[in-house]
Formats: C-alpha cells, sequence, structure tokens
C-alpha cells in the first residue's frame, strides 16, 4: 500500500502532510520508482515546487528529515530560481571535517552526510550554467569553498559567478590546472577578472579566511559566533563576506 504522504503531497494538502508527518509517517515513505517513477513524496513535491502548496510541502518533508537523493538535488539545482535551495538549506547544513555523520545540532539542522554532500555537489555541477544562481547561496549557508574548486565549473560558469568563487579564497593559490582555465578564459575574453584579482589579497581578507578555517564555514557564516569575538563590531560582516554581494547580476 502507498504511503499516505505521495497521495496527501499531490493533491497539495499541507494540512494533511504535516498531520501525517507528526503522527509519525517516515518523510521518505516507500520507494516507488517502479510504480510511480518517485523515489519518494519530496521527490514528487519537488517535480512541482512551482506551486506555493507543494513548496510548503517540500519545506515540511526536509524539515522532517526526508533523504535527498541526487535526482532530489537536480530538480533543485534546475529550479529558476534560488529559493528551493534556500528552502532546503534552512533544514540542513554542511558536513564538518570533524563531523561527518549525520546529527541534529542544536539549531534544530541535520547535518547531511558526506555522501548526500556529494550528490548535492554532483547535481550542482551539472547545472553550471546556472552556477550564479546557486552559487552564492551555497557559500552563504557555509560550504567549504574548497570543494567548489572543479575545472568543469571553472570552464562552463559565467564570469560573475566565478569572480564570487574567487572572493571567498586566496585566489592565488589556485591549483595550476584551474589557473590554466582562467588564463584560457581571460585570453578569450569569456571570464573578466575584478581588477584586485591581479594583486595580492589584502593582510584583512587572509585574516578572515584563517578565521574561517579555524572555525568551519558553517560555524562563521550561519551562527552568531562571530559576535563573541574578540574584533569591533563593524567588522562582524566582513568577517562573514557579507562585504560581497549575494545578488550576482544576470
Amino acid at each position: 500500500m502507498v504511503s499516505p504522504l505521495y497521495v496527501a503531497v499531490n493533491r497539495g494538502q499541507t494540512e494533511s502532510v504535516a498531520m501525517l508527518l507528526k503522527a509519525g509517517y517516515s518523510p521518505d515513505a516507500q520507494d516507488c520508482t517502479c510504480s510511480l517513477g518517485l523515489h519518494s513524496p519530496l521527490t514528487l513535491a519537488l517535480s512541482r515546487a512551482s506551486s506555493e502548496a507543494l513548496r510548503e510541502c517540500v519545506d515540511l518533508l526536509v524539515a522532517a528529515g526526508a533523504s535527498l537523493e541526487e535526482q532530489d538535488w537536480t530538480q533543485v539545482f534546475v529550479s529558476d530560481s534560488s529559493q528551493l535551495l534556500q528552502l532546503v538549506l534552512q533544514h540542513r547544513r554542511f558536513p564538518q571535517h570533524e563531523s561527518p555523520s549525520t546529527t541534529i545540532q542544536q539549531d534544530g539542522r541535520t547535518t547531511l552526510k558526506m555522501q548526500e554532500q556529494s550528490s548535492m555537489l554532483s547535481a550542482a555541477l551539472s547545472c553550471t550554467g546556472s552556477a550564479s544562481l546557486w552559487l552564492p547561496v551555497l557559500l552563504s549557508s557555509g560550504l567549504e569553498p574548497s570543494v567548489l574548486l572543479q575545472p568543469c565549473l571553472f570552464e562552463e560558469a559565467d564570469s560573475e559567478a566565478l569572480n564570487h568563487l574567487l572572493e571567498f579564497m586566496n585566489w592565488t593559490t589556485l591549483p595550476p590546472p584551474l589557473r590554466l582555465i582562467l588564463d584560457q578564459r581571460r585570453a578569450a575574453s569569456s571570464w573578466e577578472p575584478r581588477p584586485h584579482f591581479d594583486s595580492l589579497p589584502l593582510l584583512s581578507h587572509i585574516c578572515r579566511l584563517r578565521i574561517r578555517e579555524i572555525l568551519g564555514p558553517d560555524l562563521l557564516m550561519r551562527s552568531s559566533t562571530v559576535q563573541q569575538l574578540p574584533v569591533p563590531s563593524l567588522l562582524h560582516d566582513f568577517l562573514q563576506f557579507r562585504d560581497i554581494p549575494e545578488t550576482l547580476p544576470s
């Protein structure tokens, strides 16, 4: 018998979805790939997320701990806005090196398993053409920028998306293969670097990179920890990279 969650999601009945989850129904229900072509109720909700009711279903299911497979992430990244990704990441946090397993944190967000993050990255890198939509969201949500040092992203992402990524790292220490890609794109006029990328980073930028390395990106970007650091309050936004616009020009 198919879980009633499928029926409730199919009809966009958010109150029913909430009641079923509260009653103990698994947000993943059962895999109905063979019978319905759907991995889970979340897969169904994501496929129709242009509807406000279905977006609410996505929110409820992800908050309840629904698993995200690569096909689910792909639905998130092919969306024509970053709204779905922001919705999902309200309930998820990226794994840190010291905590690779899934746990519930005090803030209620579930840590992605390393395999789940790998699936997310695979889906994202299959959508490099829309990197200007999803890349700022991932970085501001605490993703470690180094995991995005991928040749396909450097080859295919637009100029503004690449520049945004470089702002979150020491651009003078890129691996030689990636530096070569940038040099080739610059010569072909398909990448227009920001002027300061031709110079060494300021000491202030190096310092905030070091602080991020010590605290971890998630803690720095998505918590109040920075407010507890012995630095002037005027520096808080800078340390969280908020001087870098999150919305990229189209």
